[in-house]
């Protein structure tokens, strides 16, 4: 069972045991949401404000794609 411990700014940050998932809108003409594992860390930034949790978001996508995904497709059915 999942904990969401942010709700704010198109961000939902939630803890699942102890693991760290942000859900967000990857969409830019229609909704396209995405849930992907962040840590800790990542988490608290986000937490901070919009500014950190942009660049948080951004460096998520940069690992996804060196990772070979897509980042601007859904992954939550």
């Amino acid at each position: 069972m999942s904990e969401v411990i942010y709700d704010a700014d198109g961000l939902l940050v939630s803890k699942k045991g102890t693991k760290f998932y942000v859900k967000y809108d990857v969409g830019t003409h229609q909704i396209a949401m995405r849930e992907d594992e962040i840590s800790e860390q990542d988490a608290a930034r986000i937490m901070a404000g919009p500014v950190e949790a942009n660049k948080v978001l951004f460096e998520l996508q940069k690992r996804l794609i060196q990772s070979g995904i897509d980042p601007y497709v859904s992954n939550i059915e």
